[in-house]
């Protein structure tokens, strides 16, 4: 009977350990990927739009000089 019980008692405690387990990597490992991934995402947005906005303004203005100053 004694090594029955100790068998449940460790069984219990592995369930419980498993998703003890998984709910720290939640907390500890993908939750703070997950946030980090979003800051980088939103910077790259953020930058890249940016630089097509750059690249949009020299482009016209490139198209204004070229017309001012060397005409077909």
């Amino acid at each position: 009977m004694k090594a029955e019980l100790l068998n449940e008692f460790y069984l219990l405690q592995q369930s419980r350990s498993n998703a003890k387990y998984l709910d720290i990597l939640e907390e500890k490992i993908y939750s703070p990927i997950q946030v980090a991934n979003d800051k980088v995402t939103s910077w790259m947005y953020k930058r890249g739009s940016m630089l097509m906005k750059l690249e949009r303004k020299a482009q016209l203005r490139l198209s204004k000089i070229r017309k001012k100053f060397l005409p077909q």
